[in-house]
C-alpha cells in the first residue's frame, strides 16, 4: 500500500512539471519512533525538478555540545592527554549529490556547510588553527565510526530526467531532537531553489520516561543510580558467599 502511495505521488509530481518551484520533494515518514526495539530506521526522500541543474541533499541532526579528548603515550602508557570541547554541533550528517566531482563554487559550499571541509565546530575558547583542525578531524572520525557523519556525497538515483529518490538510512544510535532534511538545485554555481523538510525523532515507551527523569531530576536519578549500584552489589556478594563461599 504504502509503494503504491508513493508511486501516485511521484507519478502526480511527474506530470507538473510547470509548477512554480523549481524542486518540489517529499518523504515517507516525518516522524521516528525510538524504544527499546529500535534497531535502525529507513525513510525514502523522493522528488522532481523542474530546472536544469543538479541537486544537493544534505541531512543534518539535532545540535549538541562534543569532548574529544587527545589519546597520548608516555613511557608506553596510553592516557588521555589535552582535551576539547565543540558547541553547537549537528550530531548527525549525511550528504547526496548528482555533480560528481565536478568543481563547484567553494564560497557557495562554504556558506551552505555542504561537504567535509565546510562542516563548521564551533569550540570553546581560543586554539590555534591547525590543533582545532586537528581535534575536528578525530570528531568527525569518531561520528563516521558510529555511522552518524558522512561527509562524502553518495549517488541521487534518478528515474528520469526529472525524478529521483534516496534512500535516508539512520543509525540505531541517533539521538532525539528534529533532523532537517535540506534539498538545493543548484547551476551555474548559483543557488536556484532550496527546500526543507523536517523528521521528528522521539523517545518512546520506558526508556523515554527514563530518560526525561534523568534529565529533569537529574540529581534524584544520580541519588538512586548509586542506591541501585549498592543493593546490585549487595546481593551479588551475599549470592557469591551463600552458595560459592563454602
Amino acid at each position: 500500500m504504502k509503494i503504491i502511495k508513493i508511486c501516485a505521488i511521484l507519478f502526480i509530481l511527474s506530470i507538473t512539471q510547470s509548477f512554480a518551484n523549481p524542486v518540489i520533494s517529499g518523504i515517507s515518514s516525518n516522524e521516528i519512533n525510538i524504544d527499546t526495539k529500535f534497531r535502525g530506521e529507513q525513510i525514502l526522500l523522493f522528488g522532481a525538478k523542474g530546472d536544469a541543474g543538479n541537486v544537493v541533499i544534505a541531512v543534518r541532526g539535532p545540535k549538541r555540545n562534543f569532548a574529544v579528548t587527545k589519546k597520548q603515550k608516555l613511557l608506553g602508557i596510553w592516557y588521555n592527554g589535552e582535551r576539547v570541547k565543540f558547541k553547537d554541533s549537528n550530531s548527525f550528517y549525511a550528504l547526496f549529490s548528482t555533480f560528481h566531482g565536478q568543481d563547484l563554487d567553494q564560497n557557495l559550499l562554504s556558506d551552505l556547510e555542504i561537504g567535509g571541509d565546510n562542516i563548521e565546530f564551533k569550540n570553546f575558547g581560543e586554539m590555534a588553527k591547525d590543533k582545532k583542525n586537528e581535534f575536528e578531524a578525530h570528531l568527525v572520525e569518531e561520528l563516521e565510526k558510529q555511522k552518524l557523519y558522512s561527509t562524502n556525497p553518495k549517488k541521487i538515483d534518478f528515474l528520469d530526467e526529472t525524478l529521483f529518490k534516496v534512500m535516508l538510512n539512520f543509525p540505531k544510535n541517533i539521538a532525539r531532537g528534529v533532523y532537517t532534511v535540506e534539498i538545493y538545485l543548484i547551476q551555474d554555481d548559483q543557488l536556484l531553489s532550496f527546500q526543507s523538510i523536517p523528521i521528528y525523532v522521539n523517545q518512546v515507551g520506558i526508556s523515554a520516561k527514563i530518560l526525561d527523569f534523568a534529565h529533569e531530576e537529574s540529581f534524584l536519578y544520580a541519588i538512586l543510580a548509586v542506591l541501585i549500584a549498592l543493593v546490585a552489589g549487595f546481593i551479588a556478594n551475599y549470592l557469591f558467599g551463600r552458595f560459592f563461599g563454602k
